[in-house]
């Protein structure tokens, strides 16, 4: 069942994520916790068909143009897959997106919703992880991150981390 198990990700701009994707290696390294693509979920743990998602997808970005969102701040929790991200604010097109895969993929509470890219998973509570939050804060809040593209990615929590893998892209716009 797992192998049909996809989630819908916002994905930086190559720049922004790159400089992403090297706080998640550094805290990996830290931590001793897994490397991912930094990505901001829209959609999680679909069971559905791969090409039946990015034609919904497609749709879901139809007319909204690359952006950029401020961090808002970075912060930390006891979730394994939320111990330590970068929050941005519920609004603009972060928010028109959610509520457009919302409508048309996967019916959620909007409420629920804390736009944010992780930057490390599975990072036990304590002084060093809450030194590190407080570093990381400091180098990104109000950076503003650039989002262009949507991506369908074969993962799910059921999905070990290293096999998360991006199938298919679409350009925002």
């Amino acid at each position: 069942m797992a192998e049909n198990m996809y989630s819908a990700w916002l994905m930086a701009v190559a720049e922004d994520e790159l400089m992403l994707a090297g706080i998640v290696a550094e805290l990996a390294q830290t931590f001793g916790t897994p490397r991912f693509q930094p990505h901001l979920t829209l959609v999680e743990d679909r069971l559905c068909e791969e090409d039946d998602l990015a034609r919904q997808l497609t749709t879901v970005a139809a007319g909204i143009a690359p952006f950029a969102a401020d961090i808002q701040a970075v912060g930390t929790s006891d979730l394994f897959f939320r111990a330590f991200y970068a929050r941005f604010e519920r609004a603009g097109p972060v928010l028109e997106l959610k509520r457009r895969a919302i409508a048309s993929i996967a019916a959620s509470a909007i409420e629920s919703f804390m736009p944010h890219v992780s930057l490390a998973y599975g990072v036990e509570d304590g002084p060093l992880k809450q030194a590190a939050a407080r570093e990381v804060e400091a180098h990104l809040t109000g950076r503003a991150i650039r989002f262009d593209r949507i991506a369908v990615v074969r993962s799910a929590q059921s999905i070990p981390v290293e096999d998360w893998t991006v199938s298919v892209v679409i350009p925002l716009g």
